[in-house]
């Protein structure tokens, strides 16, 4: 259904465009105006983007056509190698994709990855309260809401608040002991 790979040069234009749709970044970042970066901007962070750094940007791709398309985008920031914590972000940045799956699908791969390949033992994310469809799809990946700040968030409607949730190595495997190519 999705594949993920390391942002690169081709997809500046594209995650640009998304950067600019006003919903999007509501959605993804309570509309910040330093959501909003410029082409160069990007073009600089995806240069700069080492394998080896405290954290990545994937983009989400779908065929559409017999073609590679980018949806969206998915991340992870302060990656501790000591005791393995991460935290993640994401967002669909086509809307013909949102409610269908598509971002869940990633999200599943994405902590795959995590928990596999760079070893993760936590894995933490946060949104507004506000974003019931992002809190369902995390709620479906096995995320559980640790708590609730109040009025924390900034969003172009005011303040908000935030949603914390996390999801723990051991609590994914547990979901991954019904799938076909179980990970211990």
């Amino acid at each position: 259904m999705v594949t993920l790979r390391p942002i690169e040069m081709r997809d500046v234009d594209t995650l640009y465009r998304f950067r600019m749709d006003e919903e999007v970044m509501f959605w993804s970042a309570g509309g910040f105006a330093e959501a909003m970066l410029s082409q160069a901007q990007i073009e600089e962070f995806v240069k700069s983007q080492k394998a080896s750094d405290s954290g990545r940007v994937f983009v989400i791709e779908v065929e559409k056509d017999g073609a590679q398309v980018v949806i969206g985008q998915i991340s992870f920031r302060d990656y501790q190698r000591i005791n393995r914590n991460v935290t993640i972000g994401m967002f669909i940045g086509e809307r013909d994709y949102w409610g269908k799956g598509y971002g869940t699908a990633a999200l599943e791969l994405f902590l795959r990855m995590l928990f596999t390949r760079y070893g993760a033992h936590r894995i933490s994310l946060d949104t507004f309260a506000d974003n019931k469809r992002a809190i369902r799809s995390y709620e479906k990946c096995g995320f559980q809401i640790e708590g609730v700040r109040r009025e924390a968030m900034w969003t172009m409607n005011g303040h908000r608040d935030q949603v914390m949730m996390g999801l723990l190595r051991e609590d994914w495997l547990k979901r991954q002991k019904d799938m076909p190519y179980y990970l211990e």
